[in-house]
């Protein structure tokens, strides 16, 4: 048995771990072998935190970018610890998937204004207004009062639309970082809300998106400290991929990180993505 963040227990199941590292990049030979070690340092009540540490240890033993590539969600998490830039990197995820997107954006609703984290339009022409739900902490679920709010926001809006204060809005989302609650997904579905989260929804979660895509935050880079972490996201550079599309003396003007350390995080990033 094992201990989740929650702090519930389940079974442990192979599985999951199997197809967390095969999202990775891992061959199945070295999945096996990875498999095959954790089994001998498992015990009953391990956390899934030490169980993830075990792993990620591993891999990063075996291949870095692996190990990095693993750690998706603690990158996302780092992007923190408010949800701004969760937010910004929403935005540029969408705009991967050829959406147009304004971030931010004060709309007038029938009774109160609201404030729309991204708006982004498909190209069909078809406009969705997102509500981003950032968590630090993990093992914290996106639930039921988030999902009801949300849905309520579209409401007003699309009122406000009728009276002429706002443009029409065909759909709303709700983006999380983490998980999204029983409840949440019951409302969700009943209300004919998107959810997009970890793990959520089956075939087309978050990650599904990112990894399909090579949409790493830079978050995901090791050698990347705080202090440059705020000069990239100051300078508007979120995406991990940025990093290598960019003439390097352009990144030098542009974020004011030291030359030798903006080498070592490019240098980070070109064996990441070599895999």
């Amino acid at each position: 048995m094992i201990k989740k963040a929650s702090g519930k227990f389940e079974e442990f199941n192979p599985m999951k771990v199997r197809k967390a590292i095969l999202r990775s990049g891992a061959s199945e030979e070295l999945v096996s072998k990875i498999l095959k070690e954790l089994d001998s340092e498992l015990y009953e009540g391990i956390s899934t935190r030490k169980i993830f540490g075990i792993v990620h240890r591993l891999l990063h033993k075996e291949r870095p970018a692996l190990a990095s590539r693993y750690d998706l969600k603690g990158a996302i998490m780092r992007l923190g610890p408010d949800g701004f830039t969760f937010e910004t990197y929403i935005g540029e995820v969408l705009r991967e998937y050829d959406y147009k997107t304004q971030l931010r954006q004060f709309i007038k609703g029938a009774c109160v204004k609201h404030e729309i984290d991204v708006v982004a339009e498909n190209p069909d022409g078809k406009r969705s207004a997102i509500e981003c739900k950032y968590h630090n902490v993990k093992g914290m679920r996106t639930g039921l009062k988030v999902a009801m709010y949300t849905c309520a926001r579209l409401t007003d809006m699309n009122e406000g639309c009728v009276q002429g204060s706002c443009p029409h809005f065909d759909d709303i989302w709700l983006v999380t970082n983490t998980r999204f609650s029983s409840k949440a997904i019951k409302y969700a579905q009943c209300r004919k809300m998107k959810l997009l989260g970890w793990r959520y929804p089956a075939g087309n979660t978050l990650e599904k998106r990112i990894e399909s895509k090579g949409l790493y935050p830079v978050t995901i880079l090791k050698s990347l400290d705080t202090k440059s972490k705020q000069k990239l996201f100051k300078a508007g550079t979120i995406l991990a991929k940025d990093l290598l599309s960019n003439n390097f003396n352009y990144l030098i003007d542009k974020t004011d990180i030291k030359e030798d350390k903006l080498k070592e995080i490019i240098t980070e990033a070109e064996h990441f993505y070599k895999g």
